[in-house]
């Protein structure tokens, strides 16, 4: 009685195959991440370039006293925000001292 032979391909063999098929993925993922940054900084561009076109016709419309007013009232809130940012950070360091003496 004759042995069975083995048909299969041998394992040094398929290693190579699946090691290959792995990288031929990388590479396509890879490819596929690149172009998926590209279209998002030209999507990017496009936003940043109808935002312009935008704020150019707005300030033609708006009269100049009611934009210096809004821009006035923009520069106000931002500095309350940060000075409520920083009166938050200083009770949160208040209040962690206060619970690291319990």
């Amino acid at each position: 009685m004759r042995p069975l032979r083995d048909t299969r391909p041998s394992l040094p063999r398929e290693k190579k195959a699946l090691q290959a098929e792995l990288e031929t993925r990388s590479n396509q993922v890879q490819s596929a991440e690149k172009k998926l940054q590209h279209r998002d900084l030209e999507a990017q561009e496009q936003i940043m370039y109808i935002r312009q076109e935008y704020e150019t016709k707005f300030k033609g419309l708006m009269p100049a006293s009611l934009r210096q007013e809004l821009e006035d009232t923009i520069s106000s809130l931002k500095s309350q925000v940060n000075f409520l940012q920083k009166r938050a950070s200083i009770l949160q360091e208040e209040l962690t001292t206060y619970q690291g003496r319990r």
